[in-house]
């Protein structure tokens, strides 16, 4: 059976043109598969931020890390952690096997998106990106829909708006100015997260079926069968999948992030490490943070970054952002974060505990999360970027 080993454009010319255009990284040449791609991811966003031209447009405060580090409350950190953690379990659900659970997980860590469309799912639902991805997954799961790699191709935009909540017709007007009797309604402002996330199941069912394999699950169950190391199945997700291949060219420089491709591969680690041997990564504190809008926004509040005065603007605008300006506040989180790692790594050396729950990059993505759900820290305005299938 062919393991997928790089992406082809040949698969997407009949997928949604949102999502296509969402896959700005798609054709971005991935780091030698000899590297290290956590520290690919490290050193990508390093050599970015460091080597930014003044006036920069995201600066890290590394003097910051150390007093955070001292001030962190542990105790609030590893009941966070715990919380994020334990996420799969919670989901009010019946599986008829572990690969059926270990899909549905996958499939809605692939999924997560739509960040950028935070205010209108809120307007339109009640709910947020990730909450309406969760919805929609349990919709598909819980009415017995097909999501293997036969039944995502099958899918359509009626689907999508059914079974996620999500609104693909907003107003009606009139068709003749003055007349009534025949209206038209206009594209709901939603209906291009509706395409985003129809392209991404369409196109990874296409590419797991023209690869041999039966679902997501199958391709990540043979993947830790060759290997059983979260970087090794972070390094064949986002070869074989555009939809995960988080990264960008910024003036020349290739920007690695890989945020869902971590993330499918650190919940298969915290939801079956501890049943199945083969899901029992010894690296997961080698990842990244899984950086999306809320982590920017939380290191951000704590004044471990400072974006420029024009990003701010947009940020507290509601503006988006360019792909440079998004990649360099997400970039930025990912430098910062190590920077906190690193004074966590001294601290402890120092004498000064933390818990059960060890302070690595992944660990700080989830308390940082988790701490942005907070009412009060909830309000803070977050990046924009809608023309992404990256988080």
């Amino acid at each position: 059976m062919a393991i997928i080993s790089e992406v082809s454009g040949k698969a997407g010319t009949e997928l949604p043109k949102t999502w296509v255009e969402a896959c700005t990284g798609a054709s971005i040449p991935l780091p030698p598969t000899s590297t290290d791609i956590f520290q690919q991811v490290r050193e990508s966003a390093a050599n970015f931020i460091n080597s930014q031209p003044e006036p920069a447009l995201v600066k890290v405060n590394d003097q910051k890390a150390k007093d955070y580090i001292e001030n962190l409350d542990i105790q609030k950190f590893t009941k966070y952690v715990k919380h994020v953690n334990n996420w799969s379990r919670s989901l009010p659900l019946v599986f008829d096997n572990m690969a059926q659970e270990l899909n549905l997980i996958a499939l809605v860590d692939l999924l997560q998106i739509g960040s950028g469309f935070r205010r209108e799912l809120h307007e339109a639902t009640g709910r947020g990106a990730s909450d309406t991805i969760v919805f929609g997954c349990m919709s598909l799961h819980i009415s017995q829909t097909s999501i293997d790699a036969k039944g995502l191709q099958e899918l359509n935009l009626g689907d999508i708006s059914q079974h996620f909540g999500i609104p693909l017709f907003g107003k009606e007007r009139p068709m003749q100015e003055g007349s009534t009797a025949v209206t038209i309604s206009e594209a709901s402002l939603l209906r291009p997260l509706a395409e985003i996330i129809l392209g991404t199941l369409q196109d990874t069912g296409r590419r797991l079926e023209q690869a041999g394999f039966v679902s997501l699950a199958d391709f990540i169950i043979k993947i830790c069968t060759e290997k059983s190391t979260s970087a090794h199945l972070v390094t064949k997700l986002v070869a074989a999948f555009p939809s995960l291949r988080d990264a960008s060219k910024v003036n020349g420089q290739q920007v690695y992030l890989f945020k869902k491709a971590q993330l499918i591969a650190y919940d298969v680690h915290q939801r079956f490490g501890k049943s199945d041997a083969k899901f029992a990564f010894p690296d997961i504190d080698q990842m990244t943070i899984f950086v999306d809008n809320v982590v920017p926004a939380m290191l951000q509040h704590h004044g471990l970054i400072t974006p420029s005065q024009e990003i701010q603007s947009k940020i507290k605008d509601g503006k988006e952002l360019s792909l440079e300006e998004t990649t360099a506040m997400r970039a930025a989180s990912i430098v910062a974060a190590q920077s906190v790692v690193d004074s966590a790594t001294e601290a402890a050396r120092s004498g000064l505990e933390f818990g059960e729950i060890p302070v690595c990059q992944a660990t700080l993505d989830n308390f940082w999360w988790r701490e942005g759900k907070e009412p009060e820290l909830r309000v803070i305005p977050r990046l924009v970027c809608k023309k992404t299938v990256y988080f």
